[in-house]
Protein backbone atom coordinates (compact mmCIF):
# COMPACT_ATOMS: atom_id res chain seq x y z
CA UNK A 1 0.00 0.00 0.00
CA UNK A 2 1.22 3.95 -1.17
CA UNK A 3 0.08 6.99 0.34
CA UNK A 4 -1.21 9.51 -2.65
CA UNK A 5 1.35 12.05 -3.37
CA UNK A 6 -0.83 15.70 -2.98
CA UNK A 7 0.24 18.93 -4.34
CA UNK A 8 -1.47 21.10 -1.47
CA UNK A 9 -1.49 24.18 -3.61
CA UNK A 10 -3.70 22.23 -6.37
CA UNK A 11 -5.42 19.60 -4.67
CA UNK A 12 -9.25 20.44 -4.24
CA UNK A 13 -11.45 20.68 -0.82
CA UNK A 14 -13.08 17.39 -1.35
CA UNK A 15 -10.39 15.49 -3.01
CA UNK A 16 -7.71 16.07 0.02
CA UNK A 17 -10.50 14.54 2.07
CA UNK A 18 -11.32 12.03 0.16
CA UNK A 19 -7.40 11.02 0.09
CA UNK A 20 -7.12 11.65 4.19
CA UNK A 21 -10.37 9.14 4.74
CA UNK A 22 -8.92 6.34 2.69
CA UNK A 23 -5.82 6.12 2.79
CA UNK A 24 -5.75 7.86 7.09
CA UNK A 25 -2.42 10.14 5.92
CA UNK A 26 -0.94 11.49 2.76
CA UNK A 27 2.60 12.59 1.49
CA UNK A 28 2.58 16.24 0.20
CA UNK A 29 4.15 19.17 -1.81
CA UNK A 30 3.58 22.47 -2.17
CA UNK A 31 5.44 24.77 -4.58
CA UNK A 32 5.62 27.89 -2.06
CA UNK A 33 8.57 25.62 -0.44
CA UNK A 34 11.01 24.35 -2.30
CA UNK A 35 12.88 20.83 -2.84
CA UNK A 36 16.52 22.51 -2.15
CA UNK A 37 15.34 24.60 1.04
CA UNK A 38 14.16 20.87 1.61
CA UNK A 39 17.39 19.73 1.62
CA UNK A 40 18.94 22.29 3.44
CA UNK A 41 16.87 21.09 6.50
CA UNK A 42 17.82 17.85 6.29
CA UNK A 43 22.12 19.13 6.00
CA UNK A 44 21.40 21.51 8.80
CA UNK A 45 19.50 19.12 10.62
CA UNK A 46 22.22 16.30 10.54
CA UNK A 47 25.28 19.29 11.12
CA UNK A 48 22.90 20.06 14.55
CA UNK A 49 23.37 16.35 15.73
CA UNK A 50 27.11 16.41 14.91
CA UNK A 51 27.97 18.50 17.14
CA UNK A 52 29.84 17.67 20.39
CA UNK A 53 27.63 16.31 23.10
CA UNK A 54 28.47 19.41 25.11
CA UNK A 55 26.91 22.15 22.35
CA UNK A 56 23.89 19.99 22.62
CA UNK A 57 23.72 19.30 26.05
CA UNK A 58 24.22 23.37 27.10
CA UNK A 59 21.09 23.74 24.91
CA UNK A 60 19.49 21.30 27.24
CA UNK A 61 15.57 21.43 27.26
CA UNK A 62 15.07 21.10 30.98
CA UNK A 63 16.61 24.66 31.34
CA UNK A 64 13.96 25.77 29.22
CA UNK A 65 10.52 27.35 31.03
CA UNK A 66 9.01 27.08 27.60
CA UNK A 67 10.12 23.13 26.88
CA UNK A 68 12.36 24.76 24.06
CA UNK A 69 15.81 22.88 23.22
CA UNK A 70 17.81 19.83 23.46
CA UNK A 71 16.75 16.49 24.61
CA UNK A 72 18.01 12.36 24.44
CA UNK A 73 15.61 10.24 25.10
CA UNK A 74 17.25 6.53 25.63
CA UNK A 75 14.34 4.41 26.65
CA UNK A 76 11.58 1.59 26.00
CA UNK A 77 9.83 3.98 23.87
CA UNK A 78 12.43 5.61 22.23
CA UNK A 79 15.90 5.80 20.96
CA UNK A 80 17.02 9.24 19.74
CA UNK A 81 17.82 12.94 20.51
CA UNK A 82 15.77 15.72 19.37
CA UNK A 83 15.41 19.65 19.46
CA UNK A 84 12.29 21.89 19.80
CA UNK A 85 11.42 25.07 18.35
CA UNK A 86 8.85 27.07 18.35
CA UNK A 87 7.75 30.74 17.52
CA UNK A 88 10.47 33.38 18.73
CA UNK A 89 8.76 35.17 21.76
CA UNK A 90 9.72 37.09 24.78
CA UNK A 91 9.76 35.65 28.09
CA UNK A 92 6.02 35.67 29.09
CA UNK A 93 5.22 37.66 32.01
CA UNK A 94 3.56 35.99 34.93
CA UNK A 95 0.05 37.04 34.03
CA UNK A 96 -1.77 34.16 35.81
CA UNK A 97 -2.43 30.86 33.68
CA UNK A 98 0.25 28.32 33.31
CA UNK A 99 -0.36 27.34 29.97
CA UNK A 100 1.15 30.67 28.97
CA UNK A 101 4.62 29.74 29.91
CA UNK A 102 4.96 27.64 26.66
CA UNK A 103 5.23 30.85 24.71
CA UNK A 104 8.89 32.39 24.81
CA UNK A 105 12.72 32.24 23.45
CA UNK A 106 14.08 29.33 21.89
CA UNK A 107 17.37 27.99 23.03
CA UNK A 108 19.82 29.46 20.56
CA UNK A 109 22.86 27.40 19.19
CA UNK A 110 25.67 29.82 18.39
CA UNK A 111 25.41 29.52 14.44
CA UNK A 112 23.08 32.25 14.22
CA UNK A 113 22.51 31.50 10.11
CA UNK A 114 21.56 27.96 11.04
CA UNK A 115 18.92 29.76 13.45
CA UNK A 116 17.45 31.67 10.82
CA UNK A 117 17.18 28.87 8.00
CA UNK A 118 15.43 26.77 10.81
CA UNK A 119 13.02 29.47 12.15
CA UNK A 120 12.31 30.28 8.36
CA UNK A 121 11.57 26.96 7.34
CA UNK A 122 9.41 26.07 9.98
CA UNK A 123 7.41 29.00 9.50
CA UNK A 124 6.94 28.01 5.50
CA UNK A 125 5.88 24.85 6.35
CA UNK A 126 3.49 25.77 9.33
CA UNK A 127 1.68 27.83 6.44
CA UNK A 128 1.58 25.25 4.05
CA UNK A 129 -0.24 23.49 7.01
CA UNK A 130 -2.08 26.36 7.60
CA UNK A 131 -3.39 26.64 3.71
CA UNK A 132 -3.87 22.47 3.86
CA UNK A 133 -6.30 23.28 6.73
CA UNK A 134 -8.28 26.05 5.18
CA UNK A 135 -9.54 23.28 2.34
CA UNK A 136 -10.00 20.49 5.09
CA UNK A 137 -12.27 23.00 6.67
CA UNK A 138 -14.25 24.12 3.47
CA UNK A 139 -14.50 19.91 2.99
CA UNK A 140 -17.28 20.31 5.60
CA UNK A 141 -18.64 23.66 4.74
CA UNK A 142 -16.60 25.09 7.36
CA UNK A 143 -14.01 27.86 7.89
CA UNK A 144 -10.58 27.07 9.92
CA UNK A 145 -10.09 30.68 11.43
CA UNK A 146 -11.63 29.08 14.51
CA UNK A 147 -9.33 26.23 14.93
CA UNK A 148 -6.39 27.92 14.51
CA UNK A 149 -7.46 31.19 16.22
CA UNK A 150 -4.99 34.69 16.09
CA UNK A 151 -1.10 33.64 16.95
CA UNK A 152 -1.07 30.00 16.18
CA UNK A 153 1.43 28.09 18.30
CA UNK A 154 3.87 26.60 16.72
CA UNK A 155 6.32 23.71 17.07
CA UNK A 156 9.02 22.01 15.46
CA UNK A 157 11.34 19.58 16.34
CA UNK A 158 14.48 18.69 14.79
CA UNK A 159 14.85 14.25 15.41
CA UNK A 160 18.28 12.34 15.23
CA UNK A 161 16.52 8.77 15.12
CA UNK A 162 19.92 6.58 16.44
CA UNK A 163 21.42 3.68 14.52
CA UNK A 164 20.61 0.43 15.68
CA UNK A 165 23.50 -1.52 18.21
CA UNK A 166 22.73 -4.96 16.55
CA UNK A 167 20.41 -5.57 13.89
CA UNK A 168 18.57 -8.72 15.20
CA UNK A 169 17.56 -6.57 18.46
CA UNK A 170 16.15 -3.84 17.02
CA UNK A 171 15.10 -0.46 19.03
CA UNK A 172 12.25 1.45 18.37
CA UNK A 173 13.03 4.94 17.53
CA UNK A 174 9.97 6.23 18.75
CA UNK A 175 6.65 4.14 19.93
CA UNK A 176 3.26 4.10 18.49
CA UNK A 177 1.63 7.39 18.96
CA UNK A 178 -0.91 9.94 18.23
CA UNK A 179 0.19 13.77 17.60
CA UNK A 180 -1.26 16.16 19.75
CA UNK A 181 -1.70 18.95 16.75
CA UNK A 182 -4.62 19.77 13.72
CA UNK A 183 -1.71 18.56 11.33
CA UNK A 184 1.98 17.45 11.21
CA UNK A 185 4.35 17.79 8.12
CA UNK A 186 7.05 15.82 8.77
CA UNK A 187 10.22 15.82 6.40
CA UNK A 188 12.17 13.14 6.36
CA UNK A 189 15.33 11.21 5.38
CA UNK A 190 15.89 8.28 2.50
CA UNK A 191 17.17 6.23 5.68
CA UNK A 192 13.73 4.47 6.34
CA UNK A 193 12.02 3.67 9.63
CA UNK A 194 8.63 5.89 9.33
CA UNK A 195 4.96 4.02 9.04
CA UNK A 196 1.70 4.89 9.37
CA UNK A 197 -1.05 2.69 10.42
CA UNK A 198 -4.28 2.70 7.82
CA UNK A 199 -7.84 2.78 8.75
CA UNK A 200 -8.13 -0.85 8.34
CA UNK A 201 -5.18 -1.47 11.29
CA UNK A 202 -2.62 -2.19 8.57
CA UNK A 203 0.75 -1.01 9.28
CA UNK A 204 2.90 0.44 5.82
CA UNK A 205 6.05 2.06 5.39
CA UNK A 206 6.47 6.21 4.60
CA UNK A 207 8.90 6.45 1.41
CA UNK A 208 10.38 9.85 1.54
CA UNK A 209 9.68 12.44 -1.01
CA UNK A 210 12.44 14.80 -1.88
CA UNK A 211 10.66 18.98 -1.19
CA UNK A 212 7.69 16.94 0.57
CA UNK A 213 6.58 16.11 3.82
CA UNK A 214 4.37 13.19 5.77
CA UNK A 215 0.83 14.88 6.49
CA UNK A 216 -0.77 13.24 9.54
CA UNK A 217 -4.07 14.33 11.22
CA UNK A 218 -3.42 15.01 14.77
CA UNK A 219 -5.61 14.66 17.89
CA UNK A 220 -6.55 17.76 17.58
CA UNK A 221 -8.67 17.46 13.99
CA UNK A 222 -10.12 14.43 14.68
CA UNK A 223 -11.96 16.68 17.45
CA UNK A 224 -12.96 19.22 16.10
CA UNK A 225 -14.56 17.47 13.38
CA UNK A 226 -16.32 15.10 15.45
CA UNK A 227 -14.38 11.84 13.93
CA UNK A 228 -14.93 12.12 10.58
CA UNK A 229 -11.21 12.22 10.20
CA UNK A 230 -9.24 10.25 12.34
CA UNK A 231 -5.68 10.56 13.91
CA UNK A 232 -2.79 8.99 12.22
CA UNK A 233 -1.13 6.81 14.53
CA UNK A 234 2.67 6.47 13.44
CA UNK A 235 5.92 4.62 14.83
CA UNK A 236 8.93 4.63 14.03
CA UNK A 237 12.30 2.11 13.56
CA UNK A 238 15.26 3.24 12.28
CA UNK A 239 16.61 -0.07 10.18
CA UNK A 240 20.07 0.66 9.67
CA UNK A 241 23.22 -0.11 12.04
CA UNK A 242 25.45 2.67 10.58
CA UNK A 243 23.16 5.92 9.85
CA UNK A 244 21.27 8.23 12.07
CA UNK A 245 17.86 8.65 10.62
CA UNK A 246 16.57 12.79 10.22
CA UNK A 247 13.52 13.96 10.43
CA UNK A 248 11.46 17.54 10.79
CA UNK A 249 8.44 17.21 12.12
CA UNK A 250 6.53 20.91 11.80
CA UNK A 251 3.46 20.41 14.20
CA UNK A 252 0.22 23.08 13.50
CA UNK A 253 -1.71 24.30 16.29
CA UNK A 254 -3.84 26.76 17.02
CA UNK A 255 -3.91 29.56 19.51
CA UNK A 256 -3.14 28.86 23.09
CA UNK A 257 -5.94 30.54 24.32
CA UNK A 258 -8.16 28.74 21.36
CA UNK A 259 -11.12 26.81 22.69
CA UNK A 260 -11.79 24.02 20.08
CA UNK A 261 -15.31 22.89 19.84
CA UNK A 262 -15.63 19.32 19.00
CA UNK A 263 -18.39 19.21 15.86
CA UNK A 264 -22.17 18.07 16.88
CA UNK A 265 -22.99 15.08 16.30
CA UNK A 266 -19.67 13.15 16.50
CA UNK A 267 -19.36 9.86 14.28
CA UNK A 268 -18.70 6.77 15.96
CA UNK A 269 -15.11 5.86 16.41
CA UNK A 270 -13.52 2.41 17.61
CA UNK A 271 -9.81 2.27 16.93
CA UNK A 272 -8.33 -0.72 15.19
CA UNK A 273 -7.43 -3.92 18.05
CA UNK A 274 -3.68 -4.31 17.81
CA UNK A 275 -0.35 -2.29 19.55
CA UNK A 276 -1.29 0.00 21.74
CA UNK A 277 -1.09 3.59 20.38
CA UNK A 278 0.12 6.43 23.04
CA UNK A 279 -2.92 9.46 22.64
CA UNK A 280 -3.13 12.61 24.63
CA UNK A 281 -7.21 12.53 24.48
CA UNK A 282 -7.58 8.73 23.91
CA UNK A 283 -10.80 7.17 22.76
CA UNK A 284 -12.68 7.80 25.61
CA UNK A 285 -12.94 11.46 25.21
CA UNK A 286 -16.53 12.53 24.90
CA UNK A 287 -16.03 16.35 25.97
CA UNK A 288 -17.65 18.52 23.34
CA UNK A 289 -15.10 21.76 23.59
CA UNK A 290 -10.99 21.70 24.42
CA UNK A 291 -9.04 24.84 25.73
CA UNK A 292 -5.73 24.09 23.65
CA UNK A 293 -3.29 25.57 26.16
CA UNK A 294 -4.68 24.28 29.36
CA UNK A 295 -3.98 20.67 27.51
CA UNK A 296 -0.96 21.40 26.26
CA UNK A 297 0.46 22.72 29.51
CA UNK A 298 -0.83 19.50 31.01
CA UNK A 299 0.83 17.50 28.47
CA UNK A 300 4.24 19.38 28.93
CA UNK A 301 4.13 21.27 32.25
CA UNK A 302 2.10 18.28 34.21
CA UNK A 303 3.76 15.08 31.84
CA UNK A 304 0.26 13.91 30.93
CA UNK A 305 1.36 12.54 27.43
CA UNK A 306 -1.08 9.69 27.30
CA UNK A 307 -4.55 9.56 28.43
CA UNK A 308 -3.74 5.63 29.31
CA UNK A 309 -0.47 5.39 30.42
CA UNK A 310 -0.47 8.17 33.14
CA UNK A 311 -3.02 9.43 35.22
CA UNK A 312 -4.45 13.11 34.99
Amino acid sequence: MTLPVVDVAAVSPSDLVAALHEHGAILAVDPAVAATTCDTMLRDTAAFFALPDAAKEALAIERSPCFRGYSRMHGERDWREQMHFGRERDPTAGDGEAFRRLQGPNARPADVAWRRRVLAYCEAVEQVGVRLLAKVAAAFGLAADPWLGVDPYLLAKCIGYHPQVAANTPRRGVAAHLDFSLVTLTLQDDVGGLETRWPDGTWSPVPAVRGGWLVNIGELLQFVTGNRLVATPHRVVNPSTTRTRFSVPVFVNPSLDTVLLRREPPVAFVPPVGEHVHAVLGPAATADSLHFGRAEWARKGRGVWCAQCVAG
